[in-house]
């Protein structure tokens, strides 16, 4: 379901390649009972670990004033399978 939910807004968003978006932007729209608890907090993560390993998602380490930040966009080599995965999931 968190896979499903972070590809939504990312595919919603058109965040593909060159364009990205801060990791802290895509946690945000994650329900809160996720985002406060730990044990949704290692949920999220693993799903984001997941995403990334199936290389359906692509990392950036972007330096900010505040030092460095993760950004994520989806690969646009995978966009058949991310929208074949969205189609057969249920709701």
């Amino acid at each position: 379901m968190l896979k499903q939910l972070i590809l939504q807004k990312l595919v919603r968003g058109n965040i593909w390649g060159g364009k990205h978006i801060p990791l802290d932007f895509v946690t945000n729209g994650i329900p809160e009972h996720y985002r406060n608890t730990h044990h949704g907090k290692k949920a999220v993560e693993k799903a984001v670990k997941a995403l990334i390993q199936d290389a359906w998602v692509l990392i950036l380490i972007k330096k900010t004033g505040k030092g460095s930040s993760s950004h994520l966009s989806l690969n646009p080599r995978k966009v058949s399978e991310i929208k074949h995965y969205l189609e057969n999931v249920p709701s």
